[in-house]
């Protein structure tokens, strides 16, 4: 199976259709579910994250839906052309361990290891791209959250070890 007709799976593009749509619902309700009442600016208060997150899960489902809609018949219904995802799952477990690698490394090493050891995985093997889109990325979360944002997050675990 060539790597055009891999692509062609209306169940990825359901899938993104429906997380999409889930997105939708989140951003339409959002004043309800959370409490924004404190004295922080709305770019500090607490509902500034969900709605760049859901935004961004929003516009990245427009594509799946778009194909979705306007499908030729072609595309089958396959989860993808070999088999079982297992390079999805890994990319989860690594996600899941992202999270707490900001608790333990901080949102510079976990960030930049995460990208690296995802692309790695999902058959990226640039030089350019492991180390250019890691580092990139790190650097725009960093700028983004610190600077603009004014977010900073606690200091890692394993620098509180490593300095007493």
């Amino acid at each position: 199976m060539g790597a055009d007709e891999e692509s062609k799976s209306r169940i990825h593009d359901l899938v993104g259709a429906i997380l999409g749509a889930f997105a939708l619902v989140m951003l339409v309700t959002i004043r309800r579910q959370i409490d924004t009442s404190g004295p922080d600016p709305f770019y500090k208060g607490p509902m500034i994250f969900p709605l760049i997150v859901l935004s961004l899960i929003l516009g990245g489902s427009l594509p799946s839906l778009w194909r979705l809609v306007r499908s030729d018949g072609s595309a089958s219904w396959r989860l993808d052309g070999r088999g079982f995802p297992t390079s999805s799952l890994r990319v989860l477990g690594l996600l899941i361990l992202y999270l707490a690698g900001l608790i333990y490394l901080g949102l510079e090493i976990s960030t930049c290891a995460f990208l690296f050891v995802s692309l790695w995985i999902v058959g990226q093997r640039s030089g350019a791209k492991l180390i250019g889109i890691p580092i990139g990325v790190t650097v725009v979360l960093y700028v983004v959250f610190k600077y603009f944002l004014d977010v900073w997050f606690p200091t890692p675990v394993l620098w509180e070890l490593l300095v007493e």
